[in-house]
Parts: structure tokens; sequence; C-alpha cells
């Protein structure tokens, strides 16, 4: 196998680490700051810094994805880079053997967590507790309110990879809040694992050094 480095959000660490010790894979991994997917700008600013400073790579392995539009554009300047065909990391945690189920049957109007999105959800401003701390329970559940009122169905990806209830019991007095639906659903993270494995097949797309990620490199996020 190439000599690989796999670029990732930290969104994915538990199934990342997962998959490559089911692999016994080498390949060394770097996790991206977390939050870089709310700037499409910074992310691809970060990404491509990044590509650019390695130096002994074949293959890198970009795991953000569409986020936003972020890594279109990114040039493969120090090695062949590969990058899922996926809308996101949520796309790539419920992955089965073939992206198409996720692109026909994912609820887009749903919120997905895991473990590691939970703790992302936990430092972000509008977590629940800090609200209630900085506002109030009556005016923070109210903005709560506001900001999710599109939401009506809660998932918890269930990859085996993590205990499932603690997020359940973060998540719940916020399904509650919205009167909304909370479902468990598996996730078979298979992108990881092909990635683990070094199976690049028709889910990925493979820009050769010295070209750049078409625009078209990704799914539709709609």
């Amino acid at each position: 196998m190439k000599s690989t480095v796999i670029l990732a959000c930290p969104t994915l660490q538990g199934e990342l680490r997962a998959a490559l010790k089911e692999a016994g894979s080498d390949a060394v991994v770097y996790f991206l700051p977390p939050g870089l997917h709310r700037d499409p700008k910074a992310l691809h600013q970060y990404v491509q810094n990044t590509i650019d400073h390695f130096y002994n790579a074949e293959r890198i392995v970009v795991c953000t994805t569409g986020c936003g539009g972020g890594n279109i554009g990114i040039r493969a300047t120090t090695a062949e880079l590969i990058y899922p065909k996926t809308r996101d990391c949520l796309d790539i945690l419920i992955s089965k053997d073939t992206l198409k189920t996720i692109r026909e049957d994912r609820d887009m109007r749903g919120l997905f967590l895991t473990a590691s999105w939970m703790e992302f959800m936990k430092e972000s401003s509008i977590d629940r507790l800090k609200l209630e701390e900085k506002m109030g329970k009556a005016k923070g559940d109210a903005y709560l309110q506001e900001i999710y009122h599109m939401i009506h169905d809660f998932y918890i990806i269930d990859t085996g990879c993590y205990d499932i209830e603690p997020v359940r019991e973060y998540i719940q007095p916020l399904v509650d809040l919205l009167d909304a639906e909370l479902h468990i659903i598996p996730g078979g993270y298979s992108v990881l694992k092909k990635i683990a494995r070094g199976q690049f097949d028709e889910d990925f797309n493979i820009i050769p050094k010295g070209e750049a990620v078409p625009s078209d490199a990704f799914p539709p996020n709609f």
C-alpha cells in the first residue's frame, strides 16, 4: 500500500480509529481543528495549507468532503488526493456498502449525533445548558425553539464505537422541548473501512498530483 496520510474531522475519530485498527493500517492520521466546517473559506485555506506542507506522502485522503464547498478547488500539490463522494461527515458515518442508498434515503432536515458530535455540540455557543446559564431557562428554550424550528427528527447514529446512552441523555431534553422524535439508526461507516483497507472504488474521487478538486466532486447538499 502506498504511504497514506488521512485528514479528518474530529467528529470521525472514534470510527476512523476503529476502522484503522480492524484493517491493521499504518496510515498517519491528522485531525483538523473543530469547527472549520462553519467557514468554507477557512476550511479551504487550512486543508490546502496542510496538503502543501507534506513532503513524503504518496496519497492524502481528505475526509472533510462536501462541507459547504470548502474543498472545491483544493490542489493536489504534494501527492495524489482522494476524497469520498459524500456531502459531509454524517454521510461517512452512516455509509454502508454503497453511498447510493444514503443519497436517496437520508433525512436532510434531521439532526444527527454520535458521541463525537455530542462533544462538538457541548462546546458550541448554542448548547442548551450554556444558553440556560447565559439567558435563563425560558429565554434559552425560546431561542432553541427558534433555531431548531425546522427539526422534527433527531437521529443517534449507532456505530458500535461508543455508548449511545450518554448521547441519548444529552439530547433528550432538546427533543422534548421541540416535541420531536428521537431515532436510533445503524452507522456502518463503510467509507472509513474502505479507506483503512485502501479500497478506493466508485465511492471516491481520485485527484492526480498537480490537479484540483472539480466543482462536481460531491453530491449537492439538499
